[in-house]
């Protein structure tokens, strides 16, 4: 959460400097900064050294994995929490984390998932944490990443079904593609999540650069991710969890705030109405895109422990 409101700052810093220095330069310019920000990735240009991949696990994590993908090619790290005391898990839940964020802001949700009975596995999306990777391409690729990592895992022996996956934010939207590429998932919960790249691209641009974001018409804002899908190799229209949402087979619970500025809570609405009857809409009045994250009532996992349990858990006939 810190690491997002960094962000948030830097944009806000970086968009009055460019207004106060520039002014319309900086306007005309924009455009053509905004498909590097689309999709630049927070280890675009870092340097992961697999050796001390170790020194990152903590205490109650049994094994951490580092799994090729591709293509495009990337390693992802992975950290695997088993149930205490069980020797065999109710099911594999993915904990898929939020944009530039990374894999140890889920260490408690991983650690209370498997103090349920399951086996967590904390994911770093492509380009973030502990994974390799240029650029972030809203859950094409990153879901095509995660097949790969199923497939790893269900070859190691890790993979104890039914399978779920959580996703925040960003990760939620891995989790909806991932969900309809493979048929394993089969129950996802997803908080703050937006209903397509192209559908939240603006809000995003207006929240993030306040000052000249909103000046930005429909069309250089569509130019922009254009230009980024070209340059990051996927299709933006790929990035549509309305689309996900609307072919999976796995049983859905769509959690937003109200209040969300960032992710507007109609994102949520058009997920489920793709679903139809394969998932649940909670949006939580008075919350907004970083508390209904940070879930500081506790609400979003009590609804999820509830949705594993039915989905995971009872379905499959395992008792907790």
């Amino acid at each position: 959460m810190a690491r997002r409101r960094k962000w948030l700052r830097l944009g806000i810093i970086t968009s009055g400097v460019i207004a106060l220095l520039f002014g319309v330069g900086g306007y005309v310019a924009l455009p053509h900064m905004l498909p590097s920000a689309i999709i630049y990735a927070p280890n675009a240009k870092s340097q992961i050294d697999p050796k001390q991949d170790d020194q990152y696990l903590p205490a109650r994590t049994s094994l951490h994995l580092r799994i090729p993908v591709g293509p495009p090619a990337a390693s992802i790290s992975c950290l695997t929490i088993p149930p205490p005391n069980r020797a065999k898990p109710l099911g594999t839940i993915l904990v898929l984390h939020g944009i530039r964020d990374d894999k140890r802001s889920q260490l408690g949700t991983g650690t209370w998932l498997s103090d349920l009975g399951y086996r967590a596995v904390l994911v770093d999306h492509r380009g973030h944490g502990r994974s390799t990777g240029k650029y972030l391409t809203y859950g094409v690729h990153e879901s095509r990443d995660m097949v790969q990592v199923l497939d790893h895992l269900e070859k190691k022996g890790l993979l104890a079904p039914p399978v779920g996956a959580v996703g925040f934010s960003y990760g939620g939207a891995v989790a909806l593609q991932l969900a309809a590429r493979d048929k394993r998932i089969k129950a996802v919960v997803t908080v703050a999540t937006f209903a397509s790249l192209r559908e939240v691209l603006p809000a995003y641009v207006s929240h993030y650069v306040p000052i000249l974001g909103g000046l930005l018409t429909s069309a250089q804002i569509e130019g922009a991710l254009e230009q980024a899908g070209e340059q990051a190799g996927f299709d933006p229209d790929e990035a549509s969890n309305t689309k996900a949402a609307a072919t999976t087979s796995a049983q859905l619970l769509i959690i937003h705030g109200q209040d969300d500025p960032k992710v507007p809570a109609d994102h949520a609405q058009r997920i489920h109405q793709a679903a139809r009857s394969r998932s649940k809409l909670m949006v939580v009045p008075g919350e907004d895109h970083d508390s209904i994250l940070a879930d500081r009532s506790g609400l979003v996992r009590k609804k999820m422990t509830a949705w594993f349990k039915r989905w995971l858990t009872d379905s499959d006939g395992h008792s907790g």
